[in-house]
């Protein structure tokens, strides 16, 4: 009897190894048509129906008493699934003017989307649903003053969730996700900035597309003189689904165009059951006044979600999946949820780099799941190193393992064949929560959240880029955010006896930590990257700024949840090695609008530099503080209405 059940697995696991196969192709090449495409479907839902099918019978194979409850085996089967644009890119520049740029971005060069932005003597700032224009000088004077308010749902719709503002020269553009529709779209809002502050409607586009929120992401960029975005949506059969498509909104007969052709789209690099259509948008920001999207489109079939890294001069997608070897693998089977970290090298990720001016897409492949932008740095030679989670422990630790690869420009091509072995591997006891990059080494921190009334002392790894030597930084609070600063690695967290704290890193020579300072009575407020924020004072000194909530301000009340109390601004000077408290903003000024819709999903606080002027925002309240010699300190606050 354990001969034929070990027979009907081998012949089983054929089965769905041809059945994958039919799915993918490890050639990076396009569709034929849209026959083609719905083949391609068909062919996932086989996969789909065929892997069920398995799994029912192995259930059914096991005793009675080891059987789920809900489980019917005899006469019963699960039921069968059915089965019935711009061709290049010009290079021009930039139209991002570098006195602009206050946002802590990832990458120099390429703007991500944020609640608070400049243009030229005005901030725009984001809150709950209206677009506020700030005047910061007049004539070269600075000013803080009201300039104009302009609510953006009509009629009072609030299905409208609108999150990012990106700025160019005079115009505005404004991210949102509309569920109000029976196929929700991204909506995309154009403004033009008047010179007195002034916020004009210019174009209202729809995107077909799922909703692009990533608590790690951003869903718009600007990259030189280009919007970049990228949508996903479910593919299914022609007639059966939605398709990637644009709609010019503000004129009297609304259509809809493609984005992009069937024919247009490349096949599956890995085997899936239930493909997704990956589109990333390159759109000429000259082009946003015409009447049409006129956006260079790449398209990508792949199973599961995508993740987008973007440099000056390529963006980065990395799309999940199977090897193929997965499907015919005795070690797991390709829906189980818990997989042995032996069985991690048959997890597999894409990368697909696309440039930013003419010319195709090409692709390399690593071991193991991205699923965060941070897990990317591209290097000055042009090479990408990449750190992909390869595998997770059971035990007590909680360890997780990651695989280091550096992936130079010619080790991309037209072909998705089995990946080069990691330069190195990293076994990481406990939950790894953050990760980032530095000239010298791959950076590991454990982090807490932030309701835990014990938080745990910090944890913190480095990983070298060199020699591949994983080194413990002893450090005494968790590590919830790292941040670039110079040569050196910032690390922030909670301290287990209350109170946040900031620790610098060198990672040159012996990783190690060189000093720590400590806020005692906060408690942090915020987990995106843009809350936090490094900027040097003309003449002055380098500042690390972050928001905390304070415990004095803390509801005892159940009812009341620490997003609805206003961030304050914590301030601290970074002199080479050290760093000493440079002052508090803060934000709790009474009079405030209740801070029950303070809170966003891209949270609420930020601060950001502009010159010798620092600026803090939570919720309504904008503060500009000065630097007095040795602190921060409040010069005047505007209430946003």
């Amino acid at each position: 009897m354990l001969g034929l059940l070990a027979g009907c697995a081998s012949v089983e696991r054929v089965q769905l190894g041809r059945a994958a196969d039919a799915t993918a192709s490890p050639a990076l090449r396009k569709l034929s048509s849209p026959q083609d495409l719905d083949r391609l479907v068909s062919n996932g839902q086989r996969l789909a129906a065929l892997l069920e099918e398995q799994r029912w019978r192995r259930t059914c194979r096991l005793p009675k008493a080891e059987r789920p409850a809900w489980v019917r085996c005899r006469g019963t089967r699960p039921a069968e699934a059915d089965s019935d644009v711009l061709e290049t890119i010009e290079v021009t520049g930039s139209r991002i003017d570098p006195r602009d740029l206050i946002t802590n971005n990832q990458e120099g060069g390429v703007d991500e989307g944020d609640i608070v932005k400049k243009s030229g003597d005005f901030l725009l700032v984001l809150r709950g649903g209206s677009l506020h224009s700030v005047r910061i000088a007049r004539q070269g004077r600075a000013v803080l003053e009201h300039a104009g308010s302009l609510r953006l749902a009509e009629d009072g719709d609030d299905r409208i969730w609108f999150d990012e503002i990106l700025t160019f020269g005079p115009r505005v553009l404004l991210l949102g996700f509309n569920y109000g529709e029976d196929e929700p779209v991204a909506e995309l809002q154009l403004f033009h900035l008047d010179a007195n502050g002034g916020l004009v409607r210019d174009a209202r586009f729809w995107l077909r597309s799922n909703d692009y929120f990533d608590g790690d992401n951003y869903g718009a960029r600007l990259q030189g003189d280009n919007l970049l975005m990228s949508l996903q949506l479910p593919l299914q059969l022609q007639g059966e689904m939605a398709w990637p498509e644009w709609s010019r909104r503000d004129v009297p007969a609304p259509g809809w165009t493609p984005l992009l052709e069937a024919a247009d789209l490349y096949y599956p690099m890995l085997p899936g059951r239930l493909p997704r259509i990956h589109v990333l948008l390159q759109c000429p920001l000259a082009g946003l006044d015409d009447e049409r999207l006129a956006c260079r489109s790449t398209g990508f079939v792949a199973e599961g979600r995508s993740e987008l890294y973007a440099t000056r001069t390529h963006a980065y997608l990395a799309l999940g999946g199977l090897a193929p070897q997965a499907w015919r693998s005795k070690l797991v089977l390709p829906d189980d949820g818990d997989w042995p970290v032996e069985a991690w090298p048959l997890r597999r990720t894409s990368i697909v780099r696309v440039p930013f001016g003419a010319g195709d897409p090409t692709v390399a492949t690593v071991h193991g799941d991205i699923d965060q932008s941070f897990q990317f740095r591209e290097d000055a030679e042009g090479a990408l190193w990449v750190l992909p989670l390869s595998g997770e422990h059971d035990d007590d630790e909680r360890t997780t393992r990651y695989g280091l690869y550096r992936l130079a420009p010619e080790d991309f091509s037209g072909f998705a064949g089995e990946p080069s072995p990691a330069r190195a591997f990293a076994e990481v006891p406990g939950g790894v929560g953050t990760i980032r990059f530095d000239r010298e080494v791959v950076w590991f921190g454990e982090s807490s959240w932030w309701g835990q009334k014990k938080p745990s002392p910090g944890r913190l790894w480095a990983l070298g880029l060199g020699d591949g030597v994983l080194t413990p930084v002893p450090v005494t609070h968790s590590v919830q955010f790292m941040q670039p600063a110079g040569d050196r690695m910032l690390a922030i967290g909670l301290v287990p006896g209350g109170g946040m704290a900031a620790s610098v890193l060198a990672g040159a020579g012996q990783p190690r930590r060189l000093h720590t300072l400590d806020w005692p009575g906060y408690f942090s407020s915020e987990s995106r990257s843009h809350a936090v924020n490094v900027g040097r004072l003309p003449g002055g000194p380098l500042l690390l700024g972050l928001p905390a909530w304070p415990e004095s301000s803390r509801s005892r009340d159940d009812d009341t949840w620490p997003e609805e109390q206003a961030s304050d601004l914590l301030y601290a000077r970074i002199d080479g090695d050290r760093l000493s408290a440079a002052g508090v903003l803060s934000m709790q000024d009474a009079g405030g609008q209740d801070c029950e819709d303070c809170w966003d999903w891209y949270g609420n606080a930020r601060t950001f530099f502009v010159g010798g002027r620092v600026f803090a925002l939570s919720g309504s309240l904008l503060v500009e503080g000065a630097w007095t010699g040795d602190r921060v300190q409040r010069r005047a606050r505007l209430l946003l209405p």
